[in-house]
């Protein structure tokens, strides 16, 4: 019979904030009074929680940010901004919820960044957001451990950090895509300069550093801002982090101190301390901040001629549509309208209205019709290059060199015919001019087929072209964004570089306006004069400190001349090449790992729990926190957990066409564990396997049959047996596959561990645990699983799938069975990182797993799938990471009989031996359960069915 309290907190929810170890109480509630923690577990499955949302929000909004300071708009003060934001945002979370938040800030800038990727598609657009965010993400927990290092080297360390991701992200997949670099948002910043010293990783490094400046700033001065007013009104100031070092601690974390007004002399006090933090953690990031600005103006960038000058003209032909796949449109009509405006300069040259130039350049794929292939497309090159009477460099797609291949090439051309002179684009872009596993791809995206049939071929040779009288330093569009590709043709004696592009597909999106960007800044880096010639816009000449000079519009004809210098001398950036990128990667890299060191070394309360340990608040240890069966150990240092030895154990087996392992596998558990009861739960297998479960049940009493109407799940059919067993009084309920690939003769360990755990799961991935007999696809499905679950769920448990495993009773309880709608080997890990966020304390045994040997595994891909989308969901939805803290048990009641509804009350399973109190718990009803005489028992399947494996990933 359920008391009047317990009856009463059905009508209503639970208090919030339960009594804590140490004695103090939470507003809303009495000492001793305990949170249901089943309906504090639903709360958390709800939609996020407003501060999670407003996290996310914040996180795309710092993205867009971001988005603002790069060309179009080209706001880049909120470079270093979004950078702070960032920073401040991702600062004290657990890794994986840090990359989450940085994955967001990723999506809010490279969807509207990339946004004129779309003209391929809209599913071009988001993979390619996505895919460059999940990489950037990668910032988010890097930068949380570099936080952990002191704050006069962390800014640094964070610095390294975004040098470090975008050299990955500049690198991988495909050959990288470096498109959104800090430092190309920033041609008309102070830090621009710096491009000429160390590249333009110096340049990310210094916005970067500025905004982890900006951070800590900010911080500072909030936190000193709330201690200040704490002290005003009075009140416990609690804005220290938890640990020793913050101050006192309790048993629970750190504990608020009142701040105390004793006299003018203490508020005097105060203040000029307050005012010490203020110059230490806000002055000195402005410092830092004015210092490395005037680094960048202090650096010289000389422009002046030295292997004199030469006049170059840029011819911008203009493409028929504005935008999309069909902006070139039909053949010789691109290299029409370059020859039309070459004959326009050539008349402007004779009627005296220009100066005759030393060279003209045309951009990327001007000529659109192979001029060795095709005499027409060469008769209209050799027009042009007569009438203007002077070297055309030109870019042209050219055929070959096999079936199926087209080279992107810039060449000169003369009145005479082709100078011989080639340059072949060494880095085509992946999905745009050629197509990775394109016999794969294919047939999965038709459309590439026909939108794609050709490869572009990676160029090899030199990246310079003798024309003029001088050498030119050709890039061939996407590869401005590279360091190496320009800095290659500088090493090889470029004066003059020549960016050549076709920004025609791109429509008026920023495309064209971010290349101009990226090549201002290879103009400041290597100390050439730049030219970037488009076929739409906008075409740029560049002088060497990256002024310009002159620029066209977008989609309009236009041709732009100056006198330019030739340069011969190498920048410092030039030297060092790519060592100082090298270098911030290294350091980002040790930053990461003293920030993990420093992790593992800090002190009771300063740092994350680790595996298996019961928690009561954001700094406690498994020593702090009482526990809920017992008191403290006798030597005082940590909760005690009462031995099993005494209590009644039942394994729940659920089976589906086993008849072949069933009796075999009952037989093993009886004989190694005569003490321990077993539930078979039978989804009326067609094979006769729960007739083979009731001949078993009627030769031994220990043995029980669960009969359900029919194949439903493995997740219901434990939540059935889970049920049963709740309900007739057992105190450790162990679940146990009935293929053999567990063994009988292994449960004593799990047994033995349940004196320190409340849930011990048997696992293959820690030391000593085996896998027999999986071909390598399994063992690599399930340790890809396992990290998946680790990574997006932050639970510390090496084998989350694992289907061998003990709960004590209580732990079930803490669970809204009946709401459980996981499947498959997703309901394992539902379970235990359930338990971990409620508190419980759960623990890892090895043991051996061996694959079946008779019947046919249940493993399909339709369970994986489930398990990867719940998983993501819950880490969506979930908000926080880590144990959740468990309050102190009530005053134990008995369960009440069943129901069809599951009662929100606190409850105490006491069939058998009277134990201790387990703490506060849920007394659930499973379905309407009739046991026969035999011990045999019948019950309908419950609702929501699931498919059923009794397979482990």
């Amino acid at each position: 019979m359920t008391p009047p309290s317990a009856a009463s907190a059905r009508t209503g929810p639970p208090p919030l904030v339960a009594s804590r170890p140490g004695g103090d109480t939470a507003e809303g509630t009495a000492p001793g009074v305990a949170t249901d923690p089943a309906w504090t577990r639903r709360r958390r499955l709800r939609p996020p929680r407003p501060a999670t949302l407003a996290r996310s929000v914040a996180a795309l909004a710092a993205g867009a940010a971001l988005y603002l300071a790069f060309p179009p708009v080209g706001a880049w003060p909120l470079a270093p901004v979004a950078v702070a934001a960032l920073t401040l945002l991702v600062r004290g979370r657990r890794l994986p919820s840090a990359y989450r938040v940085a994955f967001l800030f990723g999506l809010g800038f490279f969807l509207p960044l990339l946004r004129f990727v779309a003209f391929v598609g809209d599913d071009a657009l988001y993979a390619l957001a996505v895919g460059e965010a999940a990489i950037l993400a990668l910032a988010g927990p890097a930068t949380v451990l570099a936080l952990r290092l002191r704050p006069g080297y962390s800014w640094a360390a964070l610095a390294c950090v975004w040098v470090g991701q975008e050299a990955l992200r500049g690198r991988a997949p495909f050959g990288g895509f470096p498109w959104g670099r800090l430092a190309f948002s920033q041609p008309d910043s102070p830090y621009t300069p710096l491009a000429a010293v160390a590249g333009a990783p110096a340049m990310t490094f210094a916005v970067a550093a500025t905004g982890a400046l900006l951070a800590l700033a900010l911080h500072t001065l909030a936190t000193t801002g709330r201690a200040a007013l704490a002290t005003r009104l009075g009140v416990p100031d609690v804005t220290a982090h938890p640990g020793p070092a913050s101050g006192p601690t309790g048993p629970a974390g750190p504990v608020a101190v009142p701040a105390q007004r004793s006299g003018d002399g203490d508020t005097r006090t105060g203040r000029r301390g307050r005012a010490r933090a203020l110059v230490l953690g806000a002055a000195l990031p402005a410092v830092g901040i004015a210092a490395l600005a005037a680094v960048g103006l202090a650096v010289p960038l000389p422009t002046a001629a030295q292997d004199g000058t030469l006049r170059v003209a840029a011819i911008q032909g203009d493409v028929p549509e504005p935008g999309g796949l069909d902006a070139l449109g039909e053949k010789f009509q691109v290299t029409r309208n370059h020859v039309d405006e070459t004959l326009r300069l050539a008349a402007d040259v004779d009627a005296g209205r220009t100066p005759r130039p030393g060279l003209v350049v045309w951009p990327e794929n001007s000529s659109d019709v192979d001029p060795f292939a095709d005499p027409r497309a060469a008769a209209l090159l050799d027009e042009a290059a007569r009438a203007v009477g002077t070297p055309i460099l030109l870019g042209a797609v050219l055929d070959g060199p096999g079936a199926g291949h087209v080279r992107n090439a810039g060449l000169v051309w003369t009145a005479d015919g082709w100078a011989g002179q080639l340059y072949v684009k060494h880095r085509p872009v992946p999905f745009a001019e050629y197509l990775p596993g394109r016999e794969f791809l294919q047939k999965v995206i038709t459309r590439f087929a026909t939108e794609m049939p050709n490869d572009f071929v990676h160029g090899t040779g030199p990246a310079v072209l003798p024309a003029a009288g001088t050498t030119i330093g050709d890039v061939i569009c996407f590869e401005v964004a590279y360091d190496s590709n320009v800095r290659d043709s500088v090493d090889q004696g470029a004066r003059l570089i020549v960016v050549q592009t076709n920004n025609a597909s791109f429509g008026r999106k920023g495309e064209s306006q971010q290349q101009l960007a990226m090549t201002r800044i290879r103009a400041v880096e290597h100390g050439r004069a730049t030219i970037q010639v488009s076929t739409s816009g906008q075409s740029a000449i560049i002088t060497p400190d990256g002024t310009v000079l002159s620029q066209t519009g977008l989609y309009e004809p236009g041709i732009l001349s100056a006198e330019l210098p030739l340069r011969t001398g190498r920048t410092l950036a030039d030297r060092v090449g790519a060592i100082p990128e090298a270098v911030a990667s290294a350091l980002a890299a040790a930053a990461i790992m003293a920030g993990i060191a420093t992790g593992r070394r800090r002190p009771v309360g300063a740092g994350a729990p680790l595996s298996g340990a019961r928690h009561s608040g954001p700094g406690a240890t498994p020593r702090d926190t009482p526990a809920p069966r017992t008191g403290l150990r006798p030597d005082g240092r940590g909760p005690e957990r009462s031995g099993v030895d005494a209590h009644r154990v039942v394994v729940c087996m659920p089976t589906y066409n086993e008849r072949e392992n069933l009796t075999r596998t009952a037989s093993r558990l009886r004989e190694a564990n005569p003490a321990v009861d077993l539930l078979v739960i039978d989804d009326n297998s067609p094979d006769g396997t729960g007739q083979i479960a009731d001949e078993l049940a009627r030769e031994d009493n220990q043995i029980h049959v669960l009969h359900r109407a029919g194949k439903s799940g493995l997740g219901s059919a434990y939540v059935a047996g889970f049920s049963w067993a709740l309900r007739h009084g057992y105190d450790v309920i162990v679940e146990m596959d009935a293929d053999g690939s567990h063994q009988p003769e292994e449960l004593p360990r799990l047994l033995a561990r349940l004196g320190t755990a409340d849930l011990v799961i048997g696992s293959r991935w820690v030391r000593d645990g085996q896998v027999r007999n999986w071909p390598r696809s399994r063992l690599v499905l399930s340790r890809g699983a396992n990290l998946y679950v680790r990574a997006a769920l932050g639970i510390p448990l090496r084998d989350a799938t694992a289907g061998y495993r003990a709960y004590r009773a209580d732990v079930l309880r803490a669970r809204d069975l009946d709401a459980i709608q996981s499947q498959g080997y997703c309901f394992q890990v539902d379970l235990a990182w359930t338990a971990w966020r409620d508190g419980f304390r759960v623990a890892e045994v090895p043991i051996t797993f061996v694959e079946r040997e008779r019947g046919a595994s249940k493993m399909s891909r339709s369970i994986i799938i489930e398990a990867f989308w719940r998983t993501a969901l819950w880490a969506l939805v979930s908000g926080r990471r880590g144990p959740a803290p468990r309050p102190l048990p009530a005053t134990p009641v008995s369960v009440p009989a069943p129901s069809t509804e599951p009662a929100l009350v606190t409850a105490t399973a006491t069939a058998g031996p009277p134990t201790q109190p387990t703490g506060p718990t849920i007394a659930t009803t499973g379905p309407a359960t009739s046991l026969g005489a035999a011990g045999t028992a019948t019950v309908d399947p419950p609702a929501p069915a699931h498919q059923r494996t009794s397979d482990e990933p």
